[in-house]
């Protein structure tokens, strides 16, 4: 067994568009908790838009939701984990007892915590997280695969919330990090068709190398109503008008699923959503459903095509250069798409 020191290296907010790295002690995992020792982290648009001060980032709290790591101390009662495994993080912290965690809606508990946003998370060499929320790594996959998984889940659940069918066609708006994972998730599901749209050829290049069929430039998005899409997937978020958008897209009677995290209020033209009976639900991170959960689907889709969803990644910085990786997710001309950090 690995000594744990008492003191590593963590990233937190220095205020808008600055990352610090700072020395701080190891946290000890209290009862049912695992102390974790991260091995990569993902950056997400939600940490972006925390890093550009749009969304309020705690000074004390280490950002990062999408990491993997291995074990390293089990605290008291933690059963069927140890030392040394490799494992996933599932990021929400729950109270695991009201009736949305005791039916699989555990992403809609009112206490309900995501890791990285108001309790710590991946970017620290160190982190303790209940030991509820991990799921061992198939042998195939190594770390960075591994903080994959999360963004994909996303990508899994908003798929699940309208009832993606085998053969149908999809337009997904975007084509960020999310927009790619919704991309290679629909193709797994059996869609036959998947248009995305891009602001930028490196994204499309992504896209398509996720299984994509098509891309086609955001501008160009409005031609696609003619493609009669059965189901559009919004991924952009922001201010933008990408939801009025994908109602309008959508055929009569289709599905809308809203990923994009929105950080203001916008219009929606809700005539069209009525007159055309087209079915919009927002999606917010992964649930359980039934035998198995989001996560857990998205875990055996890229053990199932590793190098397809590896190709998602586009930069790895060390931690101490977390103040650059968030740069350069930030900055689309860097080709950046899914930016890790290996502590």
């Amino acid at each position: 067994m690995t000594a744990v020191p008492g003191t590593m290296l963590a990233a937190f907010s220095g205020g808008k568009e600055k990352i610090e790295v700072k020395d701080t002690p190891v946290p000890a995992p209290g009862a049912g908790e695992v102390l974790l020792r991260v091995r990569a982290c993902g950056i997400c648009g939600s940490d972006l838009h925390f890093y550009r001060g749009e969304l309020p980032a705690l000074p004390t709290v280490s950002p990062g939701h999408e990491f993997a790591g291995e074990v390293t101390e089990v605290g008291e009662g933690v059963r069927g984990f140890a030392s040394g495994q490799r494992v996933v993080v599932e990021p929400i912290r729950t109270c695991r007892r009201c009736s949305y965690c005791r039916t699989g809606s555990y992403h809609l508990c009112p206490k309900r915590v995501l890791l990285g946003t108001f309790a710590s998370g991946g970017l620290a060499e160190y982190v303790t997280v209940p030991d509820y929320t991990l799921y061992p790594l198939p042998d195939a996959l190594d770390y960075e695969l591994a903080a994959l998984v999360e963004p994909l889940a996303v990508a899994v659940h908003g798929l699940h919330l309208v009832d993606l069918s085998f053969g149908e066609r999809v337009v997904i708006l975007g084509s960020g990090s999310i927009g790619v994972m919704a991309a290679l998730a629909a193709r797994a599901l059996g869609a036959a068709e998947v248009i995305v749209t891009y602001r930028y050829e490196h994204q499309a290049k992504a896209a398509l190398a996720a299984g994509a069929t098509r891309a086609v430039q955001a501008e160009e998005a409005a031609g696609l109503a003619s493609e009669r899409p059965d189901v559009v997937v919004e991924t952009v978020g922001g201010h933008a008008d990408t939801l009025n958008q994908a109602i309008g897209l959508v055929r009569p009677g289709g599905r809308v699923s809203v990923l994009g995290l929105f950080t203001g209020p916008v219009q929606v033209n809700a005539l069209t959503l009525m007159l055309n009976e087209v079915r919009a639900v927002g999606g917010i991170t992964y649930c359980r459903r039934g035998r198995h959960s989001d996560f857990d689907v998205a875990l055996r889709m890229i053990e199932a095509d590793p190098e397809r969803a590896r190709g998602v990644i586009s930069h790895r910085f060390p931690l101490g250069e977390a103040d650059e990786a968030f740069r350069t997710a930030a900055d689309k001309s860097t080709a950046s798409l899914k930016v890790q950090v290996h502590p």
